[in-house]
């Protein structure tokens, strides 16, 4: 499983990957390990189900924005002013309706603000972008997540 993960962080970019059973256990791993009280995640209101869970099992406080309302995020991010992590958490390509979260815009206002980016890209990678890279790829960013959740069992055939 280690030369998966280095295959997986080749393809993503990124230094290091884990490997979960599926993006749904990761999801329930992420926040909880890496939030604590003092911390906020942000959420788009239409994330995946299994953000949301994720999202419950943590302890760090917990704001929502409007779908894709940038305005409203940066409502949020100045609410959140005072917590010691913010971390922003959006699906790349929202399953229900397939549009496309608005990434440039959001990782401008994490940087502005301080916080971390978490995609979830299950409904993107294999597929999404000039060689399937995702919604990074897809719109020139690569490299700007801070945290890239995905799965090997849509586009890229695997599964557990």
């Amino acid at each position: 499983h280690k030369k998966l993960e280095k295959k997986i962080s080749e393809f993503h970019g990124r230094e290091d990957s884990i490997l979960f059973p599926s993006c749904f256990d990761a999801n329930a791993a992420i926040f909880e390990t890496l939030l604590t009280p003092e911390d906020v995640v942000i959420s788009d209101e239409l994330n995946h189900a299994s953000i949301i869970d994720g999202i419950r099992l943590c302890r760090a406080k917990r704001l929502r924005y409007k779908h894709g309302d940038m305005k409203d995020l940066q409502r949020c991010l100045e609410e959140a002013k005072d917590c010691r992590t913010k971390l922003i958490a959006t699906d790349g390509v929202f399953s229900m309706d397939g549009n496309i979260a608005k990434l440039p815009e959001i990782l401008e206002l994490a940087e502005k603000h301080g916080a971390l980016t978490f995609i979830d890209e299950c409904h993107a990678t294999g597929f999404f972008g000039a060689t399937g890279r995702g919604t990074e790829e897809y719109y020139g960013v690569q490299g700007k997540v801070d945290i890239i959740n995905s799965t090997l069992g849509k586009a890229l055939g695997g599964a557990s």
